[in-house]
């Protein structure tokens, strides 16, 4: 009992429980069967029998608003799960209506605009079911705003001062359009257009707005009826608009002066009182402002105050001063400094009265001027850039930032003394490391540009000081010094007569030529004439010294000076002075083996080479000056005589131009005098030189020059017959043969041109050729038994390239293996080409082709490596160098193709018998008859076939035969090594037999 009434109460509390839970919930909305539309001003009701409350609120034509549509049950109840397409439709034919939409949780809200006036229906049509029947709304007012009433603005208005006003919204019949809530913008007219008024937007209620307004502009063109008004019109509805009446505005009183540059005017009644912006104005350029007297509002005042213009930015104006005339003044400013600036003009009659600052006003360079350089710092070092930077200005100073051109940067110094030369400018300014060369204590740069006239600027002074001590100069009369400069120096020596002093200048320089003081080194003096008459050595003073030289000898000459204290520093050998001869005055005589020597004692310099008893050798007679420098012109008789009293001495001869060439024999063996004096005119000084008599034997002598030249080309081979003191001997002209030797001694492996030639007075000179490449020397005999001669080395290298060699190592390739190619550059004698450019080309066949080298060696030769393919082809390989080319035919073959005939060969060896057979190929000699039997090694016969003479198998050439594995009952034969043995039988006889071991793999 007790527990089937615990079962009871537990049963009463959970009916309780959902009384409780179903009274609290939301009503469940049945299936989806209707559409309810909601207008502003109504409230969904679900439940009741219209399922809203509330009534439409009257809405304005053209001012849109929303509908809201749901989907319900028979109850009103929001059915939140439908998702369907909705179509808004109304009963105002030229409503404007939202494009259909979906549902979200079964609601939507439509946009709708009523155009026309009356009391509208809006209908929601479901485009996702049409068997849910349309929605339609309660009506709704639509009230068409025709126009905006102004309330009347008294005549007289002043500018900033509030004006009370009513704004009415009025249907066509003059009704307040009370539904009308909504922004309307406010405008100020007057007759010099559109003015400023505050506020510009008010929001009307019910149909209405009163509040103030504030106009800005003044206008008192019409002071009677007035030229300004105050428009109103809807937001977003410009027709829907009305105007007030006419009235006048004035200025209100002066309070600020106002100053407008070109490219602004004047904006009465505006913030800023001002449209437009400043034009640029070029520096140091007048340009006119205008300054006007106006009240808070920037309306014109009339006023005759005193004014001022002037720039707080630009630091170089000059402020302009002067009186209004009726509110107003015109001045010319000119702007100096590059930027933007400003102008501001004050009243200096009563300074309670506002200035103004004008907008920033960008002032641009005016033309190219000159060039200015920043200051470059002092001192600087020759030969270390500084970085040095120079601006294109006009005549203010200010950077013409639209110069780009090029100029020519040089330095007082003199020219080449300082780099670069050449600058260009971008945007007007050029700014790099400039190197000054040459020294000084007021170095300036300058700049020229290439107009005409060229534009120039000058820097200001730098002192430049010398750099190390690194070398010596030498300064002859005709050059003068020109520190910085590649040489150092300008001009030429002048010409110096032989034996004159004239001054030698030696300066200690830098590394640009500029002369470093304080240096006292000791430096040495030589010259080209050996017999010069100047100081051995000397010392420097603080740099420099300057003696007097003196040169003997005609010609060119030049003198060098090195230094003793320092052997680091740089020799300096001076330019080319040339040395002028004086007057015919004497007469030498030169043997073989000696030369002049002007300013020497004697005259000459070198031996007097021994003669031969009884042939004749040559002296000369020369005229010369008083330093023994010869002297062109002279043809006086010259006349010899010798202390060998049975000599053969020639005749008296006439010099040419100074010089006779005559022939004499000694006769008496020891030394002996030879002696010329001048027979037209023996007041001439003669002189005497000194020759030894000998009776010693003969010798050749060969040399070859130059020591190296190419295979083809011309060399000298020059052969004298001479004596043992060295002179040649003109009276043998015998017949000489050129034996060719290599470095290594055996005979030359190439072709001289001319290996046999004679002689003429005791020597010749002759051109030849050699056409192989290797170092050779030349050997030479004669007919008359003189001891031979070798020649000194003379190496001969290849010749400019003339063909190109292919050749293959083997001349054929087997299947899969590589061979290589090399191709050899040769000249016209087949000297191999060291260092040209090779390649190779694969130009037909499957092989693959591979270059080792891209240039010859010392051969001249370069090679390629070609893997062939595992077929039987013939594959093409140019090789190509410079102009020429060669191509070679590579046979790739399992047989050799030069083989005779009796080869014989077989591939693949082993084979697996039954999966693949191996051809066995063999070469006959001529047409047979072949049989071919396969053995085992212990002797049995496998298989025996026969070809016929003449068919394939027994025909001249290769012939292939491919055996499966098989013996001649079909089967398989067992893994070994078998023989093959091929006899061929001509008509004759047999022709060959040929034997071949096999192996098979099972």
């Amino acid at each position: 009992m007790r527990q089937g009434l615990r079962v009871a109460q537990a049963g009463a509390w959970i009916a309780l429980a959902l009384a409780v839970q179903l009274s609290a919930a939301p009503a469940i909305a049945g299936p989806f069967s209707r559409l309810q539309v909601l207008l502003p001003g109504e409230t969904a009701a679900p439940g009741t029998p219209s399922g809203k409350t509330g009534t439409p609120t009257a809405q304005t034509a053209g001012v849109p608003f929303y509908a809201t549509v749901r989907a319900c049950d028979s109850t009103w109840t929001l059915v939140s799960t439908v998702t369907h397409t909705i179509r808004i439709l109304s009963s105002d034919a030229s409503a404007s209506l939202p494009a259909a939409a979906q549902l979200v949780g079964g609601t939507g809200d439509y946009l709708v605009i009523l155009n026309a006036g009356g009391n509208f229906t809006i209908f929601a049509h479901d485009q996702s079911d049409v068997t849910i029947p349309d929605g339609s709304s309660s009506l709704v007012r639509s009230i068409v705003l025709q126009s905006l009433e102004i309330s009347s603005i008294p005549t007289n208005q002043t500018a900033g001062v509030p004006i009370s006003v009513s704004i009415t919204a009025k249907d066509p019949n003059g009704d307040v359009v009370s539904g009308f809530s909504g922004n309307v913008l406010l405008r100020q007219l007057t007759s010099f257009g559109g003015g400023r008024i505050s506020p510009a937007t008010v929001s009307l209620a019910s149909g209405q707005w009163s509040g103030n307004v504030t106009v800005y502009r003044a206008d008192e063109t019409s002071p009677t009826t007035g030229n300004v008004s105050v428009a109103a019109e809807v937001q977003g509805h410009p027709t829907q608009s009305g105007s007030s009446n006419s009235f006048v505005v004035s200025p209100g009183p002066f309070h600020r002066v106002q100053i407008v540059a070109p490219g602004e005017t004047p904006l009465p009644g505006s913030v800023s009182g001002i449209t437009g912006v400043p034009a640029s104005q070029a520096a140091g350029q007048g340009f006119t402002v205008s300054v006007y007297a106006t009240d808070d509002y920037w309306n014109q005042v009339s006023s005759s105050h005193g004014v001022q213009v002037a720039s707080s930015t630009d630091p170089a104006d000059t402020p302009v001063n002067g009186s209004l005339t009726a509110g107003f003044r015109q001045f010319t400013f000119t702007l100096m400094t590059v930027g933007t600036q400003t102008l501001t003009v004050t009243d200096q009659s009563d300074g309670t009265k506002a200035s103004m600052t004008s907008a920033g006003i960008q002032v641009i360079p005016n033309a190219t001027d000159h060039f200015s350089f920043a200051a470059i710092a002092s001192p600087q070092v020759a030969g270390v850039p500084v970085t040095v930077t120079a601006r294109a200005t006009d005549s203010s100073g200010n950077t013409v930032f639209d110069y780009n051109g090029d100029a020519v940067l040089a330095s007082n110094a003199g020219s080449g003394t300082s780099t670069p030369s050449l600058i260009t400018f971008v945007g007007g300014v050029w700014s790099g490391p400039v190197t000054f060369f040459g020294a000084g204590s007021s170095v300036r740069l300058s700049c020229t540009d290439f107009s005409s006239p060229a534009r120039t600027g000058t820097s200001g002074n730098v002192v430049v000081n010398p750099a190390t001590f690194t070398k010596l100069q030498v300064i002859l009369p005709g050059e003068t010094a020109k520190p910085g400069t590649a040489d150092g120096k300008d001009g030429t020596p002048g010409n110096q007569t032989a034996g004159t002093p004239f001054p030698v200048t030696i300066r200690a320089v830098d590394a640009y030529w500029n002369v470093v003081s304080g240096i006292g080194d000791h430096v040495q003096v030589t010259s080209t004439d050996p017999f010069a008459g100047i100081p051995a050595d000397t010392t420097l003073v603080s740099g420099q010294l300057v003696f007097q030289g003196r040169l003997y000898k005609s010609g060119t000459q030049t003198i060098t000076v090195h230094d003793l204290t320092n052997t680091g520093i740089t020799d300096n050998t001076s330019g080319n002075v040339t040395i002028v001869g004086g007057a015919f005055s004497r007469v030498m005589v030169l043997a073989p083996g000696e030369s002049p020597a002007p300013g020497t004692v004697s005259g000459r310099t070198g031996a007097a080479l021994d003669q031969s008893i009884d042939y004749a050798f040559t002296i000369t007679a020369l005229a010369t000056d008083q330093w023994w420098n010869p002297v062109t012109g002279p043809t006086d008789v010259v006349h010899i005589t010798c202390g060998d009293p049975l000599a053969q001495v020639p005749p008296d001869q006439a010099m040419v131009s100074g010089r006779a060439d005559m022939t004499l024999k000694l006769a008496t063996g020891g030394f002996q005098n030879i002696s010329v004096s001048d027979a037209t005119n023996p007041a001439k000084t003669g002189s005497t030189t000194q020759v030894r008599a000998i009776s010693s034997g003969f010798h050749l002598e060969a040399s070859v020059a130059p020591s190296t030249t190419r295979a083809g080309d011309f060399f000298t081979l020059t052969v004298k017959v001479k004596n043992n003191g060295g002179a040649v001997i003109t009276e043998i002209n015998s017949f000489v043969t050129i034996e060719v030797r290599n470095a290594s001694g055996a005979a030359g492996r190439g072709t001289l041109l001319t290996p046999q030639f004679q002689l003429i007075q005791g020597q010749r000179s002759v051109s030849e050729t050699y056409t192989f490449s290797e170092p050779i020397i030349l050997v030479a005999h004669d007919d008359a038994g003189n001891a031979p001669a070798t020649s000194n080395i003379i190496t001969i290298t290849p010749g400019p390239p003339a063909g190109i060699h292919l050749a293959s190592s083997p001349a054929w390739v087997g299947g899969n293996k590589h061979g290589t190619l090399t191709a050899k550059v040769v000249d016209a004698y087949e000297n191999g080409v060291p260092d040209r450019p090779v390649s190779f080309a694969l130009l037909s066949g499957t092989g693959t082709l591979t270059a080792q080298d891209d240039s010859t060696d010392a051969s001249g030769n370069a090679r390629a490596d070609f893997l062939s393919p595992r077929i039987q082809e013939t594959d093409r390989i140019r090789a190509s160098s410079g102009g020429f080319t060669q191509d070679l035919d590579v046979k790739v073959a399992y047989v050799d193709p030069t083989a005779a005939g009796g080869y014989v060969t077989n591939y693949p060896n082993p084979f697996h018998a039954g999966t693949e057979a191996t051809t066995i190929a063999y070469k006959l000699d001529d047409l047979a008859t072949v049989t071919l039997r396969v053995y085992t090694n212990s002797g049995s016969l496998v298989r025996r076939v026969v070809f016929d003479r003449g068919a394939p198998g027994g025909s001249p050439g290769l012939n292939n035969w491919a055996w499966d594995g098989r013996n001649g009952k079909g089967e398989v034969v067992a893994s070994g090594g078998y023989l093959v043995l091929i006899e061929a039988q001509g008509q004759g006889g047999t022709l060959n037999v040929i034997r071949r071991k096999v192996a098979v793999v099972r």
